[in-house]
């Protein structure tokens, strides 16, 4: 706590606190109304990611509040906020319009009528894709812990591009189920819409897991993740039924358009498996890439 009230923001204080202190967003409200501050879970929760942060005077007096609550001197929490900052959509600092991050995925996402994606927030994602034997990418199996960014939020979308290759198919869900779909096969696109189980309200996380599933394609040379918003983590692993490729480095890039950097080469043991982790995960792409011989 001491190291966070010196070098962290207003969020990962709040965050800390919460987890700290083992409360959910539904009891942190009904502590601060008993306190005479009223805020809805929707505004708690985007403090507490820094999505947005208190700036009104209702709002600053729930901050004061909120160091009654958690026994903080007078004043810390609301020394972290800093001056108020622009309005309007570019007071939206760190992320990347997804017409960048997927330009050939456009015109789905207007079939669609699709709504802005900041409705979700992602914790954690965990990929693990299958190369087979023939050095082909035969499958890609994923789990995310999503975060409601506001109330009645009971969707999201999920996309995927292949190249020289048939398009693949989403199997077992779990935790959700696959609505709207729109894919064209001339640019290797798809968006599929998925389905909660339960309608979330802000602050509410669910877990769901899925696959694609991929028809025989070319040789396989990188797979990557891209994120238009921040993200807590991602674990990409890559497995390799066969001979595991000579060299495999990680790579990021800021968006598709923009050159790679890549990092230091990576160790594939005997489980001929590669993997990266990443923490505090800025919007961008964030992949392996690697060569056979």
């Amino acid at each position: 706590m001491r190291r966070l009230l010196r070098h962290g923001t207003f969020a990962q204080v709040l965050d800390h606190c919460l987890n700290v202190n083992g409360l959910s967003l539904k009891r942190l409200q009904d502590h601060l109304a008993v306190r005479g501050a009223r805020v809805s879970r929707a505004a708690l929760s985007y403090w507490r990611t820094g999505r947005n942060r208190p700036e009104r005077d209702e709002s600053l007096r729930a901050v004061r509040a909120l160091e009654d609550l958690f026994g903080l001197p007078e004043s810390t929490l609301v020394s972290l906020l800093g001056p108020p900052r622009p309005r309007g959509r570019a007071a939206e600092p760190g992320s990347v319009d997804r017409k960048r991050m997927w330009p050939g995925h456009d015109p789905l996402l207007v079939a669609l009528a699709a709504p802005a994606d900041d409705r979700l927030r992602y914790l954690t994602v965990h990929e693990h894709v299958l190369v087979d034997a023939d050095r082909r990418l035969a499958e890609v199996r994923i789990r995310m812990v999503v975060e409601a960014q506001r109330d009645h939020v009971d969707r999201f979308l999920v996309y995927q591009w292949v190249e020289e290759s048939d398009l693949p198919e989403l199997v077992e869900p779990r935790s959700c189920r696959p609505g709207r779909m729109r894919r064209d096969r001339e640019t290797g696109a798809t968006v599929c819409e998925l389905v909660l189980d339960q309608r979330l309200v802000g602050g509410e996380r669910a877990v769901v897991d899925f696959a694609w599933r991929f028809p025989p394609g070319p040789e396989l040379t990188y797979y990557h993740r891209r994120f238009t918003r921040p993200a807590r983590e991602l674990v990409l692993q890559v497995g390799f039924a066969g001979n595991a490729p000579a060299h495999c480095v990680p790579y990021r890039q800021r968006t598709p358009a923009t050159a790679p950097r890549q990092g230091r080469p990576l160790w594939i043991g005997p489980s001929n498996t590669a993997h990266l982790v990443l923490e505090d995960v800025q919007p961008g792409i964030a992949g392996l890439s690697w060569e056979w011989d």
